[in-house]
Parts: C-alpha cells; structure tokens; sequence
C-alpha cells in the first residue's frame, strides 16, 4: 500500500458516503449513550496498539541504520588490513544492499537466506595471514571480528521486530469495535441534511483511516520509501567513493 490511498479514500469515499447517509434512511434509533462507549472502546484499543507499533517501528528504522553503519565501518576497516580483503568485502556489501534495492524489500534478507555475514568471514579467512598483520591491521581486524559479532546480535533483534505483529484475535477485536462504532454512527438521522451527512461519512472515514495507519505500521510499510533505503545508498556511495 502506498500512503496515498489515504488520500484517494477521502476524495472518493467522503462524497460517496455522504451522498448515501443524505438521501437513504436507516430506520433504526440510535442510543447515543451506547455510540459513546463505542468510541471510547474503539480509541482505547486502537491508541495502544498504535502507540505499540509505532514504537515498534522506530525500533526497527533504528536497529537498520545501526546495521548499516557497522557495515560501512567493516568496509573501511578493511582498508587497513588487506586490500584484496576490501576488494572482496566491497563486492559482498554492495551485493547486499543492491540486493535490497532491486527487490524493494528491506527486509530481503530476513526473509529469505542470506549469506552477506558469512561471506565477509569466509573474506577474512582468506586473505588475512599472519605474517602480513602489522599493529594498525591488528587493530583494524579486531574492530571488523567485534563489528561482525555485533551486526549477528542486530540481526537477531530485527527478527525479533519483525515477528512483532498484532495477533490475529487482537485484529479480530479492533475490526469488532470498528464496525460496531460505523453501524452505530450510521444510524444517526441525517436525510435531507446535508452538514450532518458530511459529517457521518467523515467520522467512518476517520474510522478507515485508523485502522489503515495501524494495518501499516503493523506490516511496517508507513514511509512511502521502503525501510532503511537512504541509508543502504549511503553505504554504497561509500564503497563507490562517493562520499
């Protein structure tokens, strides 16, 4: 989904709801004490798992640039071990991130298997020897093993995140509250009044709108960019020498 469905949802769905709340009655009555509660309800459960997901979001935009910096700094440390070992490790990051950019998934790598760490071992374990480590390329090997160490525990963290999604029953309940709250406030007399249809239809649309923020959050597809995607060029302009 892209952001402006948002936008496509008023334009479309504010003239269409309005034009059926004027001219077609609902013959029921509605109690507004039970339209109250049914707010309240439905804001309570929405503002929670929307305060959740969003925290849950900036979580996971953090643990990428971490990602990202930590491998740009194997990229450079290389520098100062051995320069076929940053040849290679140059081809095996841009490999990476061209990967993620090609597919527009950020998260490629975590859904599929990947074996960008594991080939920057296996780099190392190639063209680093023992007679050719100096007191810089000691020093320089030690931050890329610890960078190494570190990028498998944010790995782990980002499947972790990932994983972290609304349950099915918690989405069968929000679902519940809304519909309860749109047929609720659908039954509010408004033939004939044109301000009192408008504001009908913007309310259930408000309602859609909720539950679409919080439906992209939770697949963490809020930006109109995929995750991460400056960052990722970020490194590659690194290796290219760009910047």
């Amino acid at each position: 989904m892209k952001s402006y469905y948002s936008i496509i949802l008023v334009l479309v769905a504010l003239p269409v709801l309005s034009s059926l709340y004027y001219f077609y009655p609902i013959g029921a009555e509605v109690d507004r004490v039970f339209l109250s509660i049914s707010t309240f309800l439905f804001s309570i459960f929405t503002g929670f798992f929307i305060s959740r997901q969003a925290g849950r979001f900036n979580k996971v935009r953090e643990t990428v640039t971490k990602f990202d910096g930590l491998m740009s700094g194997i990229y450079r440390s290389t520098g100062h071990i051995d320069k076929n070992l940053q040849i290679e490790s140059a081809q095996i990051i841009s490999r990476h991130y061209k990967t993620i950019l090609d597919s527009g998934q950020w998260n490629i790598h975590f859904l599929k298997k990947s074996t960008t760490l594991t080939d920057l071992h296996a780099a190392l374990e190639k063209h680093v020897k023992d007679e050719s480590i100096t007191k810089l390329s000691n020093q320089a090997l030690g931050a890329v093993v610890k960078a190494l160490a570190a990028m498998q525990d944010v790995r782990k963290q980002m499947v972790a995140l990932h994983k972290e999604r609304i349950p099915l029953e918690q989405w069968a309940l929000i679902l519940f509250f809304a519909a309860m709250l749109i047929c609720t406030a659908s039954l509010m007399p408004s033939v004939g009044l044109l301000f009192p249809a408008i504001l009908k239809s913007a309310f259930v649309i408000s309602v859609l709108s909720v539950i679409l923020i919080l439906y992209r959050l939770n697949n963490l597809a809020f930006t109109e960019r995929i995750m991460g995607e400056e960052s990722a060029h970020d490194v590659l302009n690194i290796i290219d020498g760009t910047r």
